[in-house]
């Protein structure tokens, strides 16, 4: 038999599907791990027990879509929607909702779905099913919310039109030199659901009027009123109808891009492209296609594809359900209606997600769901790719509900994007381009994970729990000073047993001070709680469990490769920094020496620990766990497996 060592000298390639458990002459297989649960990768290469999500509030049981709102750092806001309602927290005051609108036209099954972007302190607020919204902060704890109305400053609406009815269908107006009289259709067209909308109307002497359309007589005759009275009574057939309508549906993505305020799609133009004049977010005015005024364009491929998002970014980039897609700019080629073009990149389409910017590159989720990737752009091939992701840990993606990224913040150096699963799991993601590291870890917690939302760099989710029997919603922060979740910190003038968390009434909940675990304690119907010991701080909360299971490691030996044959792992040393509890195969190993003086609190250590093991197996693999809601940090493992 052989004595052999593996080093893990780091773990930057997460949790690895099973589909590679043949790969051990990957870089993949040599840095990943079988399982890797709730820890939270680090760019040097360890793992550290992932932060507690700190109890802000508890909101109402309901669906909500949870956005950003920032005008500073200073002055930033979580909007809240649900049906029919917006609820505002002021990051400031985050236990707090500071402000509710109600009479919202957002409906529940709208929420998910509803499409934001800001610019200043306007957010406009779009969905297929309703009209834009408008969204204001009027004062510093003040929202107001309004539809989106287009410009009416010289009496019209410069709002987009487009030709619904078939090409040969005309309009003639009843009477010459009359603004309000009968106007008839050489085709059936109108409906009762036109009544106050407009319609644009150029006469044979290519003079553009506008109608509102004011009564429905039949599908043939209607009356109106032009703003300026047409000078005949000819026949026309180049008029078109407004684009945004309940009939016809409103916008299903929006985004501010190069001074202009941008519509994808529509639900009956899904592939169409509305962009106001710059600098006027109002004003849809073609005009005469001078360099300033509204451009709208189709998307013209081989088959329609729907937008489903827009996206601000080193271009205006365009995800529709069949491609990706991007419009060409530079310093010396603006966007203008005579010089725009959409260029067509790869072919995945996007699904409902929406994609988040994150370390260079946008990040969206396929229409299948199967996996998610990378749009970047590439300065050689002046082209953008879209390379996959999830290729190492698709088994962790599941189906995704939202994605959010982060950057580094000021407890953290390292990005992460966060995904929330439907299964309430959230599949985290490490990358650092440049060194080429990146990698999955999963995350649970005991409820489920419902909605995330990144807010001057800090990640707040919605949390559904079941306390005592009963469904609750807790507006929580990620937190890494914090190792417990929908957690509580406390402080008291004197030591005292007596604690209350109001919010986990009739609960099992782990209770730590300082550097001391003081165990696991059920609360009574208040939420109070009795320790056995008084202290003057605690943190009290749920417990969750990091799990890291090593892969099984494989050896080149005189008469092959070691895989298939039995194994057993003798000692195991852990390179822990900062550390207070550790287990290994359910065993745990001792962080204080009997020198210590245990009359006071135990120190973190960063040392090499070791420990040793029994048993043979095929595998050879450890796992790696936490009893106590203490900090752990791993840089490395090594293994002394017999075989």
């Amino acid at each position: 038999m052989a004595l052999l060592r593996q080093f893990y000298t780091n773990f930057t390639s997460g949790e690895l599907t099973p589909l590679l458990s043949s790969r051990v002459d990957s870089n993949a297989y040599k840095n990943g791990t079988k399982k890797l649960r709730n820890f939270r990768m680090l760019s040097q290469g360890g793992i550290r027990r992932r932060g507690g999500f700190r109890y802000l509030q508890t909101l109402t049981n309901t669906t909500y879509q949870a956005e950003a709102y920032i005008y500073d750092e200073d002055e930033a806001y979580i909007l809240l929607f649900s049906n029919a309602k917006l609820e505002v927290v002021d990051i400031t005051d985050e236990t707090n909702i500071t402000q509710t609108i109600t009479s919202c036209p957002w409906t529940t099954a709208m929420i998910g779905e509803l499409r934001v972007s800001q610019s200043g302190d306007t957010m406009i607020v779009a969905h297929p099913d309703m009209a834009m919204q408008k969204l204001t902060r009027t004062a510093v704890d003040t929202f107001s919310r309004e539809a989106y109305a287009f410009d009416t400053s010289d009496g019209y609406v410069h709002q987009p039109y487009y030709k619904f009815a078939p090409a040969a269908v005309t309009i003639t107006p009843q009477n010459a030199n009359t603004n309000s009289q009968t106007f008839t259709a050489s085709a059936a067209t109108f409906s009762s659901d036109w009544e106050g909308e407009e319609i644009e109307f150029t006469d044979d002497a290519g003079t553009i009027h506008h109608i509102e359309f004011t009564t429905y007589l039949s599908s043939t005759t209607f009356t109106g009123t032009f703003d300026t009275a047409p000078s005949n009574t000819n026949a026309s057939a180049n008029w078109k109808e407004q684009v945004f309508s309940s009939r016809h549906g409103y916008a299903r993505s929006v985004t501010f891009h190069d001074q202009r305020l941008i519509f994808g799609g529509s639900k009956d133009l899904p592939n169409h492209l509305f962009m106001s004049k710059a600098g006027e977010f109002f004003n849809f005015d073609v005009g005469t296609g001078l360099d300033d005024e509204s451009i709208q364009i189709q998307i013209a491929e081989n088959q329609i594809s729907e937008i489903k998002a827009l996206a601000s970014f080193r271009h205006l980039t365009v995800f529709t359900s069949e491609q990706e897609l991007y419009v060409p700019t530079s310093e010396n080629k603006p966007l203008t209606p005579t010089t725009i073009s959409v260029k067509k990149q790869t072919s995945y389409g996007s699904g409902e997600v929406v994609p988040a910017d994150f370390d260079g590159a946008l990040v969206f989720l396929t229409k299948s769901k199967g996996a998610v990737r990378e749009f970047v752009f590439s300065d050689i091939s002046q082209a953008y790719n879209a390379d996959a992701l999830t290729l190492l840990s698709p088994h962790i993606i599941g189906t995704p509900l939202e994605m959010v990224a982060q950057r580094e913040a000021q407890d953290q150096v390292e990005a992460y994007l966060y995904l929330v699963n439907d299964d309430g799991k959230m599949p985290v993601f490490m990358s650092i381009r440049k060194e080429q590291l990146q990698g999955w870890c999963e995350w649970s917690t005991t409820g489920e994970f419902k909605n995330i939302v990144n807010v001057n760099r800090r990640i707040y989710a919605i949390v559904e729990r079941t306390i005592n029997s009963v469904t609750k919603t807790f507006l929580e922060l990620l937190d890494n000073e914090y190792h417990t979740d929908a957690a509580s910190k406390q402080t008291n003038a004197s030591a005292t047993t007596d604690w209350t968390v109001a919010h986990l009434p009739s609960t099992e909940v782990v209770v730590k001070s300082g550097n001391y675990s003081l165990g696991t304690y059920t609360t009574d119907s208040s939420g109070d709680l009795t320790l056995t010991d008084a202290v003057d701080e605690v943190e009290i909360g749920l417990n969750y469990t990091p799990e890291l299971t090593t892969l099984p490691p494989e050896f080149q030996l005189q008469d092959g490769i070691s895989v298939g044959q039995k194994r057993r792992v003798v000692r195991a040393v852990l390179d822990l920094n900062e550390s207070l509890n550790v287990k290994t195969k359910g065993t745990s190993i001792l962080i204080r020496r009997v020198t210590d003086d245990f009359s006071l609190e135990p120190t973190a250590v960063t040392e090499r620990k070791e420990v040793y093991l029994l048993g043979w197996g095929k595998e050879g693999t450890v796992t790696i766990t936490q009893d106590q809601p203490l900090p752990l940090t791993i840089n490395g493992l090594l293994l002394e497996v017999e075989v």
